[in-house]
């Protein structure tokens, strides 16, 4: 599903953030990216999603090499993989419905068949009666299920999910863990989750991969125990 090989990234203004990077992730694993500040975790995500190419070393999701992809190519691309962002980039003058609707509009998908996966979506993340909300109406998990609701519109084969429990309380975040666990069992989804919340690591035990300085320093199976991580980046 997932695979790096010997992937390095070094960007123009000399800064390298990523060495020698072999990876490989199965369809349907539930699988944690943790690491401190400059570790690497967003420019993993950001080759993954086609948003920069490796220096060296291969990139391959679901057979793509995505580091060859021409640039006409990488919506098509996208299509495939659902993000799920920590401040949420829901559009304010749309409702819920209307939120998840425009990740399909953009497709060009059917408008009856687009507006039944909108319902089958909303019903997934138990938002249904939500649908005519705008978000400031929304509680920040109610918000949170919303941007995980437009990831899967598309049905993704992979969601990666930036810090999705970021901005909420532990219980919050505990019903966001278990929505993410449903929606990979229930519709077979690959799900990366980047995260500094090493308590939600701990009590959800799931494969924890932890970059340091650019190096894949730890890849945890399912069960292990972590100790401590920085909790305080958003960028790197």
């Amino acid at each position: 599903m997932i695979k790096l090989t010997d992937v390095s990234k070094t960007y123009k203004n000399g800064v390298n953030a990523l060495y020698n990077i072999n990876l490989f992730i199965e369809q349907s694993e539930f699988v944690y990216i943790i690491g401190p500040t400059g570790s690497g975790k967003s420019t993993l995500i950001r080759l993954l999603d086609a948003e920069e190419k490796p220096t060296k070393g291969k990139v391959e999701v679901s057979g793509i090499d995505v580091g060859a992809l021409k640039h006409g190519k990488v919506p098509y691309y996208r299509r495939h993989i659902g993000v799920v962002f920590q401040d949420f980039k829901l559009l304010e003058r749309k409702t819920v419905f209307e939120n998840v609707m425009y990740a399909l509009e953009i497709t060009h998908m059917d408008p009856l068949i687009a507006r039944q996966r909108v319902r089958e979506v909303l019903k997934l993340v138990d938002i249904s009666d939500k649908a005519n909300c705008y978000p400031h109406e929304l509680s920040g998990g109610q918000q949170q299920r919303t941007v995980i609701a437009r990831a899967l519109a598309n049905k993704p084969k992979i969601l990666i999910a930036d810090e999705p429990t970021g901005n909420l309380d532990p219980q919050k975040s505990g019903e966001i863990i278990q929505l993410l666990e449903r929606i990979n069992v229930e519709e077979s989804t690959t799900i990366l989750m980047v995260t500094h919340d090493i308590g939600v690591v701990n009590l959800f035990k799931k494969r924890t991969i932890a970059l340091e300085a650019g190096h894949l320093s730890t890849d945890i199976k399912e069960g292990g125990y972590i100790q401590h991580a920085e909790h305080h980046s958003q960028t790197d």
